[in-house]
């Protein structure tokens, strides 16, 4: 289940880890500026030294200590990961490097704060696709700039799906435009960094993704003409919405949602959110519960507003729905077990307490912050009149101790 925010003014802090093709154009600043052209904000640093990498013990993010000291500075919403542009499809490198290079940071920026989300940047490739080598290790022999995508996108996917983490399918767009006629240059003249444009459709991707809203329409072109940007914007927002999903866009973020089938006054509510990991429940009537799926009697008629809460240790999600509750009968079954049972008469201040197999022995009641507000000794009964009526209206715990044992019950007055 995905929702498309459409508030303004939400406002993000972002750190962006990466190398030239990060730093050309500025794409961090595109990116803000896209933002800031919808009401949005976003707050950034970066360290994006040309040739770096993620995990290379040479020249990687890893084993950088500026890029260390940011990824402590402050409590991110979101870290960005954009690893060297061959290291995806150089099995050496890739099993080597990449790989656990991402596992290691994403393991850091979650030990600094476990509620920032890492994204990993999903490069495109070279332009004319063709074998790549890095010192003795090379990729194979790819016909074109699709094919060597579709590589990329594999392993990215792959990368994304361990660490449980979003993806940022920049390279999924550029393909997209490419494969539409190629209508707009996004390389820069050595085929392999982008070009404005590129890094134009680049920030449409990741504004897209970090605030979750459409990039259409936006009035920040970068000095591009309107029309190109326009598509560009269209661009990205069709692979980014198309199938969210895919790129695990609020995957780990909670979506609250419930059934409910009423039966007379009870109602069984059927939990049907998403990456929940905790529950709170309202019924509306003063009384909560935290299981996932729960059943509540109500015992006065009236309308009322079930409110679900769903959370996990960093997200929640709150949904709401209403039932309406007409008693017909003027006895109702407060609560019974396999002995005792409690029946509340025409004056709701009356229980009428009865224990088919043992012996009432003692009634106590008490408030629901522990006072004791009644107690009783009864001699061996099994039926009892309580009379509650010099008590506040509320709900009270009525303890009854029996020769079978005691039993607690939680009753409305």
């Amino acid at each position: 289940m995905f929702v498309m925010q459409t508030i303004k003014g939400d406002s993000l802090k972002v750190l962006y880890l990466g190398n030239s093709h990060t730093f050309f154009n500025d794409l961090p600043q595109l990116t803000a500026d896209l933002a800031l052209s919808n009401g949005d904000t976003l707050i950034f640093e970066s360290n994006t030294p040309s040739g770096c990498t993620l995990g290379h013990p040479q020249n990687g993010h890893l084993y950088n200590s500026t890029s260390l000291a940011l990824i402590d500075s402050i409590d991110w919403d979101y870290v960005i990961l954009q690893e060297h542009s061959l290291f995806g499809v150089i099995d050496y490198y890739r099993d080597t490097y990449m790989y656990p290079g991402a596992r290691s940071l994403d393991s850091l920026i979650k030990l600094n704060n476990e509620c920032t989300e890492t994204i990993i940047q999903l490069i495109w490739g070279k332009k004319y696709g063709g074998e790549h080598c890095i010192n003795l290790s090379c990729s194979i022999e790819f016909e074109d700039f699709a094919h060597m995508q579709d590589s990329l996108t594999a392993e990215y996917l792959r990368l994304a799906d361990t660490l449980s983490c979003t993806v940022a399918p920049s390279g999924v767009a550029w393909k997209q435009s490419i494969l539409n006629g190629d209508p707009i240059e996004l390389f820069y003249p050595d085929e392999s960094h982008p070009n404005l444009a590129g890094s134009y459709l680049t920030a449409c991707v990741y504004y897209s993704v970090l605030f979750q809203k459409s990039p259409v329409g936006l009035p920040f072109l970068a000095g591009l003409n309107p029309e190109d940007a326009f598509y560009l914007q269209q661009i990205a927002d069709e692979v980014v919405f198309s199938d969210p999903e895919q790129w695990n866009i609020n995957g780990n973020i909670p979506v609250a949602g419930f059934d409910i089938t009423q039966i007379e006054n009870t109602v069984l509510c059927n939990d049907t959110s998403i990456n929940a990991g905790y529950y709170t429940w309202d019924f509306g009537d003063g009384t909560t519960d935290t299981i996932q799926n729960p059943t509540h009697t109500y015992y006065a008629s009236g309308t009322y507003i079930i409110t679900q809460e769903v959370s996990t240790l960093c997200h929640s999600d709150v949904t709401t729905d209403t039932v309406y509750v007409k008693l017909t009968n003027t006895s109702k079954n407060i609560i019974s077990d396999y002995n005792i049972s409690v029946t509340q008469g025409d004056d709701s201040g009356l229980f009428n307490i009865f224990s088919k197999y043992s012996e009432i022995n003692q009634i106590n009641i008490y408030s629901l912050d522990g006072s004791l507000k009644y107690s009783k000794y009864l001699n061996g009964i099994h039926e009892y009149l309580l009379d509650m009526n010099y008590l506040q209206s509320g709900f009270y715990i009525l303890v009854v101790s029996s020769s079978d044992g005691i039993k607690t019950f939680k009753i409305p007055h």
